[in-house]
């Protein structure tokens, strides 16, 4: 657990799969012959917050390269948008339901005008992200897929352009990226290496996720099959994902460290993971923190220039021995006790009140959300309502 609760950061995966799909999301175009455009976005949390017009208003967009561009309801209601169907789809929770699909004619994004995308329509009061972060859709790898676009942190800066030429990068500097046939999701190679032992794959780079790897319950099966990689630091059934539909049902999930995580030439050292629902392996923004980003949908090609001379970044971070999740109350509640010796002493689904300095019992679930504190220390106390007695307790956790 800690006090930026990560299983949050699943709320703001939109739609990372599809199921029975009959409408494909790669269709539109970008009516811009030539362009090449700087834009400042707003980090809330680690989203990427950056602003759309739409019938010459303004509306604020989260940019997410793992989902399919979307829209709220509410502004579904105000604006002109051709309907195309709707579609089954699964969360990353794994829950299905069906949404309706739309075509937008025309979305500019700081004078570029992207023409007739297929968007998803958000259900009112079921993905919480459009109230709590106060966008009005989403913008997906959909939309981008006729573009390069390049993420730089230090500047809070995006940069859009027909062509990753004007941006004076090296080809032989570029890694392959893959990008899917039905919604333009890119996927990237990664390297996981212990001592002489070596694992390869292709992960989702997904900015919509503010976590550094997430890897799939499938992804580690396949890869624990076939070599020793993974150092187990926790296993457990529980639940941390949430989705657009709701809490993911409990399921068993490994908390694991990895000694090296290569992209490209950077090395990252020691980087803790844990296993999550679904066959999709994630880079999520945080890796936005070390460099430079760029992702050439049409050449599918990725670059990642390190801030500095730095190749090899170490990440260790111990992890707290519970795992929160948000449930479908709205409520902070116990989703997963990765440390044994605890099982006695609380439950899954207890309610928790306050750990550390953090006041959870006086917040609104925006406020939990939003929440960008951190507990650095190696213990903190967690005061917690027994779901079965009703009983407040107090604990103290110490860190794995």
């Amino acid at each position: 657990m800690n006090s930026k609760l990560l299983i949050i950061v699943s709320l703001l995966i939109f739609i990372k799969t599809y199921s029975q799909q009959t409408i494909n999301a790669n269709q539109g175009f970008v009516e811009n012959k030539e362009y090449f455009s700087k834009m400042k976005y707003e980090n809330k949390n680690g989203k990427i917050i950056i602003k759309v017009s739409i019938n010459q208003n303004e509306y604020d967009f989260l940019l997410d390269t793992g989902a399919t561009t979307a829209i709220s309801e509410n502004l579904y209601d105000l604006i002109k948008t051709n309907k195309l169907g709707s579609v089954k789809i699964k969360d990353q929770s794994g829950i299905t339901d069906s949404l309706k699909v739309v075509s937008i004619p025309e979305i500019i994004i700081n004078e570029i005008k992207f023409k007739e995308i297929p968007a998803f329509v958000s259900k009112r009061g079921i993905n919480p992200i459009f109230e709590c972060f106060k966008i009005d859709g989403i913008i997906g790898s959909n939309l981008l897929r006729n573009s390069t676009i390049q993420f730089n942190s230090q500047k809070n800066e995006i940069i859009l352009t027909d062509n990753s030429k004007n941006l004076g990068l090296k080809k032989r500097d570029a890694i392959e990226m893959k990008v899917n046939q039905i919604q333009s999701s890119p996927f990237i190679p990664i390297k996981l290496i212990k001592e002489k032992h070596e694992g390869n794959g292709y992960v989702l780079f997904d900015s919509g996720d503010n976590d550094f790897y997430v890897i799939s319950n499938t992804a580690y099966h396949q890869l624990q099959s076939q070599v020793d990689i993974f150092e187990t630091i926790a296993k457990n059934v529980g639940t941390f994902s949430v989705g657009l539909f709701g809490t993911a049902n409990e399921n068993e999930h490994l908390a694991l460290k990895v000694k090296k995580l290569k992209i490209g030439n950077m090395d990252f050292n020691n980087v803790i993971t844990k296993t999550t629902y679904g066959e999709t392996s994630r880079i999520g923004s945080e890796l936005l923190k070390y460099g430079k980003v760029t992702l050439d949908y049409k050449k599918e090609l990725f670059w990642l220039e390190n801030f500095n001379e730095k190749k090899s970044i170490e990440l260790a971070e111990k992890m707290w021995p519970i795992e929160p999740i948000l449930n479908n109350l709205n409520e902070i509640v116990v989703g997963i006790i990765w440390d044994n010796s605890l099982k006695n002493k609380i439950n899954l689904g207890d309610k928790i009140l306050k750990f550390g300095y953090i006041d959870y019992e006086n917040m609104d679930y925006c406020e939990i959300i939003n929440l960008t504190s951190k507990i650095n220390e190696s213990k903190a106390k967690l005061i917690f309502q027994d779901k079965n007695t009703k009983e407040i307790k107090e604990l103290e956790l110490n860190k794995l």
